[in-house]
């Protein structure tokens, strides 16, 4: 999922650019729930940050947009 977010994020000037929940749905064939899920795993790792406004979007931290391989997650096999 980052991977994506970095691909859409690099197709613009700024890379923190905010990208609506919904594109990011419409690219999985997984539950909208699931998705929000990682996101917020993305989120509290740092990487994103979710606007939750009257249009939802995510953009990615300046750490975000340095990174491109970063370090797992909780349930990460590198911990």
């Amino acid at each position: 999922m980052f991977k994506l977010i970095k691909q859409i994020s690099k197709r613009t000037v700024n890379p923190q650019h905010r990208i609506l929940l919904d594109d990011i749905f419409s690219e999985f064939s997984i539950p909208e729930d699931t998705v929000l899920v990682l996101l917020v795993e993305l989120q509290n790792r740092g990487l994103v940050v979710i606007h939750d406004s009257l249009v939802p979007s995510i953009s990615l931290t300046v750490y975000g947009s340095a990174t491109d391989s970063p370090p797992g997650g909780f349930t990460s096999e590198d911990r």
